[in-house]
């Protein structure tokens, strides 16, 4: 008969960590609790643990949390063959049972820690060894589980261990390894979504329209602008992927996402999201006082979308379209003569369009799914033809705006050289939204437009026109 696999939870049988993911539960369900987890982890981590699975163990979506399939695979071969399997885990008990119910009958022996012992490391491996002395087999995918690995009979490496599996067969012999190593730097770039930079741009447009792109004072206080909003909106992608992950998770593409796929663990993305944006500030804060104001009210505006607006119908992508035009806000204060309003009431028109556009996307695939409404969305089925109607005339109403603004705006004559470039671009633009709405109808965009706008060779086409026309007027 086989010795018995005992198998690890957090970044074992599952690409996540219980510890993190009940924190985060935990503090969506009472923030307050922010003031009193100094105390608990002063209290050890068995406690804190175990304060924290009381708030979090029955909201918390288990069924959508990333598993290593093919070790979940080799262990129920494993026990058809009638080998005994134990689920051992540092997580609290609490935890660990609600997971093992997700994958029935699979195991034998349930035990993670019980609010006065930390299960991990010496302490696992002591209980191990005193249930098993005739010897077990270990899987797990931490360093702390060298200790288990000394005791065991044989070591199944997985996920984060399988970059250490030579370190690992000096000590025990490997039965399998399974899962897949991380490569956290990959996966934090991937968060990030470095391609969402490109809408930053948006900053150096003041500086075009009024010439003042030869300075080079304000040339470099635009570049600490842009990287300055860009890592700041890096880590607040990171910020609203941990309040989503229940909701990525259940999405057919977001699940793919860093977080919530596992690739990036979640510890990284909460240390990651607060210090982007520390980083981004300091920068806005070289880039001059107003930069950084605007960058604040952002940040702001960023923050109760995530906990809250975007659940709101309309309102939400009203936020989004603000949130562009910040960024050409946070451009104007850099020059002297400043955006003239018509550019400002452009940009909101032209990318709350544009959020309908992703708003469409969701909810057709929404109703190709057969579902009533986008979990903390404020769209549900049907509301396609009324995202329609508004995006179509959202978009209209950015092309007159610049029409107009062209043709009475006195201001751009003095400023630009040959200005009649400038018609070029209402008509890029004009001709640009149309196409992609219908292309959005025929479900063939990208949920998100300038994911989009980046892939397809017609839209960088005309992105390349208008920017050589305002060139050309400055």
């Amino acid at each position: 008969m086989k010795p018995p696999i005992c198998v690890d939870l957090d970044g074992t049988l599952l690409r996540t960590d219980l510890l993190y993911e009940s924190l985060l539960v935990a503090l969506r369900r009472r923030p307050w609790i922010l003031f009193l987890l100094p105390f608990w982890v002063l209290a050890g981590r068995s406690v804190l643990k175990r304060r924290l699975a009381l708030i979090a163990t029955e909201p918390l979506e288990v069924e959508t949390l990333p598993a290593t399939e093919d070790l979940v695979a080799y262990l129920r071969a494993e026990k058809a063959a009638g080998r005994r399997i134990e689920l051992v885990s540092a997580s609290d008990q609490l935890l660990v049972a609600k997971v093992a119910a997700r994958f029935g009958d699979l195991f034998d022996h349930v035990e993670g820690s019980n609010g006065t012992v930390n299960l991990k490391g010496a302490a696992k491996a002591s209980a191990l060894a005193g249930r098993h002395p005739e010897g077990f087999v270990y899987a797990g995918d931490s360093t702390v589980d060298s200790d288990v690995w000394k005791v065991a009979s044989a070591a199944v490496p997985v996920n984060a261990a399988l970059a250490r599996r030579a370190s690992i067969e000096r000590v025990t012999p490997v039965e399998a390894a399974f899962g897949k190593p991380l490569n956290t730097f990959r996966a934090l770039r991937s968060g990030m979504r470095l391609h969402q930079w490109a809408k930053n741009v948006l900053i150096f447009l003041p500086l075009l329209l009024t010439s003042t792109y030869t300075q080079p004072a304000i040339v470099l206080a635009a570049l600490a602008a842009f990287f300055g909003f860009s890592l700041a909106a890096s880590g607040t992608y990171l910020l609203n992927d941990l309040l989503d992950l229940a909701a990525d998770r259940s999405h057919p593409r977001k699940s793919r996402r860093a977080l919530a796929s596992g690739r990036l663990p979640l510890v990284v993305g909460m240390a990651a999201a607060p210090a982007l944006i520390l980083i981004g500030l300091v920068l806005a804060g070289l880039a001059g006082w107003g930069v950084l104001a605007i960058l604040v009210a952002y940040l702001v505006l960023t923050l109760s979308y995530s906990f809250g607006v975007k659940s709101m119908a309309v309102v939400d992508v009203v936020v989004l379209g603000a949130l562009f035009t910040l960024r050409l806000y946070a451009g104007h204060t850099l020059v002297d003569d400043g955006t003239p309003v018509w550019l400002l009431g452009f940009s909101m028109f032209l990318f709350t369009s544009l959020a309908l556009v992703k708003r469409l996307v969701e909810v057709r695939g929404l109703e190709a799914r057969g579902l009533a409404e986008i979990p903390g969305r404020g769209y549900r089925a049907g509301d396609s033809g009324f995202i329609e109607m508004f995006g179509i005339t959202s978009s209209v109403a950015s092309v007159l705006i610049f029409m107009i603004y062209l043709a009475i705006e006195p201001a751009h004559a003095v400023r630009l050289e040959n200005p009649g470039w400038l018609w070029v671009v209402p008509a890029a633009i004009g001709f640009w939204l149309p196409r992609v709405w219908l292309l959005a109808r025929r479900g063939e965009v990208h949920d998100d437009p300038v994911v989009f706008a980046l892939k397809d060779p017609p839209s960088l086409l005309l992105g390349v026109i208008a920017l050589l026309a305002i060139l050309g007027a400055a």
